[in-house]
């Protein structure tokens, strides 16, 4: 059985506790504000004497909790089978290897009932990585009234707006399970950041949102609970980190950064943020007309010319303040990652862009470079090709 079956079981052959296991919904969490010291121990006891196959969930979460920690050093072994006595010991092993050697409380009164309180509510919140278009998710987690946990997941883009809201109503350890595989590892997704700069840089996306696209309605019913105006001036993710790393010292190093950041973007690793799709496929259609039965020298030089019209077409639709942002809120990322050097790059680059047009000018080649950079090897594979003696041998 499953945790949540093994614990409706328990509800009922466990009369007196029906109770208190019912409104915890099946979550391990929710069960230690319900049940007291004795109920608690009286509960784990009979899980792990019928149901010691549901056990290990238990177990594991209420482990990571003082009171619980506290339970599963005190509850006693008499009684329980041998599956269960190795899955309690195994517990209290690691607790001790922790240092915790924890005195249960006393149990309070028969007519005191254990009310939820501050200290106890769950909030958390996580930020992804953008994407090449600066597409981003967040999540924003709360402790739900009838126990487990809210998961709002969050897809926004501060040019585009919220492009998609939800809402997932879930257990504790099953949260906690999907966000630890998005933040751990090599592969790591999320970062966990601040509730607050996370809600600000979400209303600041919704701000953004286009008259022909509506917000989402889930999003609308949440917005003056989670995204009010009241998160005008809040620090985001970005603010943060420039408030904490500043301008790079004396400027030094930020030609070093600014080549750095270039490269980067021409080699995919940042943006390149297209302005939109229908440009892009324009573009494309523009650069092969003008490259048609064109070879070598007038090729090459026909894709220049192309290039050069493509940037000055991106400078005109790129606001220099949201790309200035793009970057603000990628050194925030490298800042978690513990990249402080690349972090400072990033930052000394945003900087310049309200400035200093030069960089603003590299900085959207190198986007035209990288956003184009399979179809200009397209391009060029058919130049090569025309100029391929083999090729010259086959039309004679």
């Amino acid at each position: 059985m499953s945790l949540p079956e093994s614990l409706e079981r328990a509800a009922s052959e466990l009369g007196g506790l029906a109770d208190q296991i019912r409104p915890a919904n099946g979550d391990p969490h929710r069960l230690l504000d319900e049940l007291n010291t004795e109920q608690a121990g009286q509960l784990l006891a009979w899980i792990l004497q019928e149901e010691p196959d549901a056990a290990g969930e238990l177990i594991s979460v209420w482990g990571d909790a003082e009171a619980g920690a506290a339970i599963l050093l005190a509850v006693p072994d008499e009684g329980i089978p041998k599956a269960g006595r190795k899955l309690l010991r195994k517990a209290r092993h690691r607790l001790r290897s922790q240092g915790i050697e924890v005195t249960p409380p006393e149990p309070p009164s028969k007519t005191t009932r254990r009310v939820t309180g501050a200290r106890d509510r769950w909030q958390v919140a996580h930020l992804s990585t953008p994407d090449f278009r600066g597409a981003r998710v967040g999540y924003l987690v709360d402790s739900h009234p009838a126990g487990g946990a809210r998961l709002f997941e969050i897809r926004f883009d501060e040019a585009r707006g919220i492009l998609d809201f939800k809402l997932y109503n879930a257990g504790r350890t099953r949260v906690r399970g999907f966000l630890k595989s998005l933040t751990e590892g090599s592969g790591q997704r999320l970062f966990e950041v601040e509730r607050d700069p996370l809600r600000a840089l979400v209303r600041r996306a919704s701000l953004a949102q286009p008259i022909d696209r509506p917000l989402p309605t889930s999003f609308v019913e949440w917005r003056t609970r989670l995204f009010s105006d009241e998160l005008d001036g809040q620090q985001t993710p970005g603010d943060l980190v420039r408030e904490a790393l500043g301008k790079s010292s004396d400027g030094a190093g930020s030609s070093e950064g600014l080549d750095t950041t270039l490269a980067e973007i021409r080699e995919g690793q940042l943006g390149p943020w297209p302005p939109r799709t229908d440009w892009v496929s324009d573009w494309m259609t523009k650069g092969r007309e003008a490259t048609e039965g064109l070879e070598g020298q007038a090729r090459g030089s026909a894709i220049d010319s192309w290039l050069e019209q493509v940037t000055e077409s991106l400078l005109k639709e790129t606001d220099p303040e949201l790309l200035s942002r793009h970057l603000d809120e990628l050194a925030w990322i490298r800042w978690q990652s513990g990249a402080e050097s690349g972090a400072r790059d990033l930052l000394a680059v945003s900087e310049s862009l309200s400035s200093d047009d030069e960089v603003v000018r590299q900085l959207n080649r190198a986007r035209t470079e990288g956003l184009f950079s399979a179809f200009l090897a397209e391009l060029n594979v058919v130049e090569q090709s025309a100029l391929d003696p083999a090729n010259a041998d086959s039309k004679s």
